[in-house]
């Protein structure tokens, strides 16, 4: 105990010294600076003087230079003048500071006496218990699992289990761990594959390694429609650098998704962002999905955001329900939000989770409203409006976009001035209105973003040719 107050006090001395030795320090010498100030525009007066014999400046010229020199030499002795008179009250200053800090740790003393727990053991910091507990029952589930698991190691149904568990509970390596086990009782079976990968993507802060690649590789490879691993794949592509690849493969899989798949909005915002950056029209290069079918039960990838968080004890109850009766659950949060959001129509971050939701459930109009709430609760998201355009686009590119459609392009194009899709868009509008010299500068900053390869250069070239 004794120590513990012993190292207290050389940590606060050492602590306090540096405050110390600056409130100690003499200010320093006001009339030197003031000195050096008045020797500078000495020298710039004769370079006044210089300029006006070589004829680079005229007498009027001089003579301003003059004034405002003589101007900023007496503002300099002004400014040393209220100084030397203020340096007078410097001390009873000093005093009052040095007496603040030395009070200062006995203040905190005084704080710490009654609260604080010197004998309480050190605790690892990677031991400590999260900030959010989990909730008794699940670690009372998660214990006799793992005990379970010692008796009877190649319990694949248990390890699949707890490996789900760690990652609810956000235990990536735990969860990498437990995936290995059901992938060495399973070998080559393409499911746990693609969640191992994903768990090593988790574990790694979501770089897809090389491993991560070979495993969701596999995974393709067993199942061609494992959406999850087709998704990872495309993320590896962007890491790589090799955006085109990443666009290949991301517009394949909602060519080959059906239209009601819960990863589709994900999906779709990664091609945006992905387009926006080698210059290409998301709307223009993103497929239509397939007609709307089943959920597939699995395979889908994760970070979606599209409906409200489920606690541990919502994961723990749905597990045991039917496909139905769990989208009967997330349908009535969803609704749950939407109540909320009623009571508080500012919350700009609840409409676009709102937006999402009922975009994954297929409920367009009800998206769209979303949205519109979104941009009413903060007018600069460039996000919502994005988000609004693309649920507001016309079929076809050639084709007159709807009023609200331009409304939302305006306002990307005034909050993003470099954006090609209200480029192409508004300056299509433009060309239909006459208004062509409009036109040819929206359609001329859309082509010089456009790489010299570009599919579309040609006939966006075309098309400002053809304006008068």
């Amino acid at each position: 105990m004794i120590g513990f107050w012993l190292v207290a006090a050389a940590l606060t001395a050492l602590a306090l010294l540096p405050l110390l030795r600056t409130l100690l320090r003499p200010p320093p010498p006001l009339e030197g600076a003031a000195e050096f100030a008045r020797g500078v525009y000495a020298a710039q007066v004769a370079e006044i003087e210089r300029d006006l014999k070589r004829g680079i400046l005229s007498d009027d010229q001089a003579r301003a230079a003059r004034a405002e020199v003589g101007r900023r030499l007496l503002s300099v002795a002004d400014e040393a003048s209220a100084a030397t008179k203020a340096s007078g009250s410097a001390k009873p200053a000093q005093r009052t500071a040095l007496v603040v800090t030395l009070l200062l740790p006995l203040a905190a003393l005084g704080v710490y006496l009654p609260l604080g727990q010197p004998n309480l053991p050190a605790v690892p910091f990677a031991t400590r218990p999260p900030e959010a507990p989990v909730p008794p029952q699940v670690m009372e589930a998660v214990a006799k699992l793992e005990a379970g698991l010692k008796e009877n190691p190649d319990d694949v149904g248990a390890w699949g289990l707890l490996a789900q568990t760690y990652g609810a509970m956000s235990r990536p390596a735990d969860a990498v761990n437990a995936w290995r086990q059901v992938l060495r009782l399973s070998p080559g079976n393409g499911s746990v594959q693609g969640a191992l990968a994903e768990a090593l993507t988790v574990a790694a802060d979501g770089v897809v390694g090389e491993e991560a690649v070979r495993l969701f590789t596999e995974a393709v490879a067993a199942d061609a429609m494992d959406a999850r691993a087709r998704y990872y794949l495309g993320m590896a592509r962007i890491q790589a650098g090799d955006i085109r690849g990443a666009l290949d493969r991301w517009t394949a899989l909602v060519a080959d998704s059906p239209a009601d798949a819960p990863w589709l909005p994900t999906v779709r915002a990664r091609i945006h962002d992905a387009a926006t950056q080698v210059g290409l029209d998301p709307i223009a290069i993103t497929p239509s999905p397939k007609p709307a079918s089943a959920p597939p039960p699995a395979a889908v990838p994760s970070g979606g955001g599209a409906a409200p968080a489920l606690s541990p004890e919502q994961m723990q109850a749905m597990a045991g329900m039917s496909q139905q009766d769990q989208q009967a659950t997330i349908n009535s949060m969803v609704d749950g939000l939407q109540a909320k959001l009623k009571d508080n129509p500012g919350d700009a971050d609840g409409w676009m989770r709102l937006a999402r939701a009922r975009e994954v459930q297929g409920n367009l109009d009800a998206a769209r409203d979303a949205l519109r709430g979104a941009v009413k609760a903060d007018p600069k998201r460039l996000a919502a409006w994005l988000d609004l355009s693309r649920l507001t686009a016309p079929d076809d590119a050639q084709t007159q976009g709807s009023p609200e459609f331009l409304d939302a392009m305006a306002k990307v194009l005034d909050l993003a001035p470099d954006n090609p899709q209200a480029l192409y868009y508004l300056g299509q509008q433009a060309a239909n209105e006459g208004k062509n010299d409009r036109a040819r500068d929206l359609w001329g900053r859309l082509l010089k973003q456009l790489p010299a390869d570009a599919p579309q250069r040609p006939e966006l070239q075309r098309r400002m040719d053809s304006l008068k």
